[in-house]
């Protein structure tokens, strides 16, 4: 099963909401570039980015952190798999 990277989670958020990504990106106090590189799964959910998250309750920093660290566990043990 292939892992989900937090960012189509939060892509799903912004849908829900009907903000734009640079909207949402405003909201959340980062570049529309850094926030839209963290949906297409490009960057990983930096703790920064997790605390800003929680600030406009969609989820926990811990539920973002954790789910980065799993997506980014299951990369390096297929990687290691290989």
């Amino acid at each position: 099963m292939d892992p989900v990277h937090p960012g189509e989670c939060i892509r799903e958020s912004v849908e829900v909401m009907g903000w734009t990504v640079g909207e949402a990106a405003k909201r959340l106090g980062v570049s529309r570039a850094a926030f839209s590189r963290v949906l297409n799964g490009r960057a990983a959910v930096s703790v920064e980015m997790a605390l800003a998250l929680e600030t406009l309750c969609w989820g926990s920093a811990e539920f973002w952190v954790r789910m980065q660290g799993d997506y980014d566990l299951t990369l390096a043990r297929r990687a290691r798999a290989a």
